[in-house]
């Protein structure tokens, strides 16, 4: 019988008091799965995927990005390549909103039972580590990742525009040092996010040219902007125009160096962790990402 293990990260906003794990072993067991459910250590899931990736068919990430992003992580590392499945058990849900899954999470589990399409899905290497789908520098970002769990679990999204907002008030630029193959980028910078996906913070299609399997990182950066022009940003971010404005650069590319000045933290996959200087590349195709046949955003 083919192998599941389920990585469960309890402390994810939705996961908290729903018995979702008997309704998860019935779905995977009826698409012939012996199912094994595992819960996230304090630690996070990163290693406990990494073991579990050589022995598994098929590897469940049931948490937010940041679990999302850690499991990847984990079975990047094994160099095994299972199964993976989501279900998107957080606030902010990107990697499941570029995936073009539902995000009730009913749905989710009732679709783990249904036929599927795999996708090779890339993977962001940073160092000597691994993001899923994001990189993010500046204020704006940063404010994210201040936002405490309670407050995410009790107030949802609603959380996440309350701090951007409050973010608008006090960002302050640093200057950033973009390396490319064949270009050296030098700005005063608000924001500057280097993903593979096409939502970022729960903006849809922040990044609309961006698919996890289209072989290229998408690089966005913010120069410093006026109130007046911040607002416009984030009106065109709404109608997924952002790259139209004057103050926002953005290039595709394979590879490239990341410097900044002042910064102390960096947001990866939605969770902070200690900003250093970044060589950025991209594991083309390393995650096979299974995906219900009928849903699904990705080509």
């Amino acid at each position: 019988m083919k192998k599941a293990a389920v990585i469960f990260n309890k402390k994810s906003g939705r996961t908290k008091d729903r018995p979702m794990e008997y309704e998860i072993i019935e779905q995977l067991g009826s698409a012939g799965y012996d199912v094994e459910i595992l819960y996230t250590p304090p630690e996070g899931a990163r290693q406990l995927a990494k073991e579990k990736a050589a022995g598994s068919d098929l590897i469940v990430a049931a948490g937010g990005d940041g679990t999302i992003g850690e499991v990847i992580g984990g079975i990047t590392e094994s160099g095994c390549k299972p199964l993976l499945s989501v279900l998107p058990a957080g606030t902010v849900n990107d990697y499941a909103r570029t995936l073009g899954l539902p995000l009730d999470l009913n749905d989710t589990i009732s679709a783990l039972s249904e036929k599927q399409r795999t996708i090779e899905a890339d993977v962001i290497r940073y160092n000597d580590q691994y993001a899923g789908y994001l990189i993010a520098l500046g204020d704006f970002m940063e404010s994210f990742t201040r936002v405490k769990s309670e407050t995410k679990n009790r107030f949802g999204s609603i959380a996440y525009l309350h701090t951007g907002i409050r973010a608008l008030v006090t960002m302050k630029p640093y200057e950033v040092r973009i390396t490319l193959a064949d270009e050296e980028i030098m700005e005063q910078s608000l924001l500057t996010i280097v993903a593979n996906a096409s939502s970022v913070g729960s903006f849809e299609r922040l990044l609309p040219e961006a698919s996890l399997d289209d072989g290229n990182l998408h690089v966005l950066n913010i120069r410093e902007s006026s109130p007046k022009e911040i607002l416009e940003i984030i009106w065109l971010a709404l109608k997924n125009r952002i790259t139209e404005h004057k103050n926002v650069r953005y290039l595709k590319t394979e590879w490239l160096k990341v410097e900044a000045d002042r910064l102390s933290v960096m947001d990866v996959d939605g969770d902070p962790y200690p900003f250093e200087p970044l060589d950025i590349s991209l594991l083309k195709g390393r995650v096979r990402v299974s995906i219900p046949e009928k849903e699904g955003n990705e080509k």
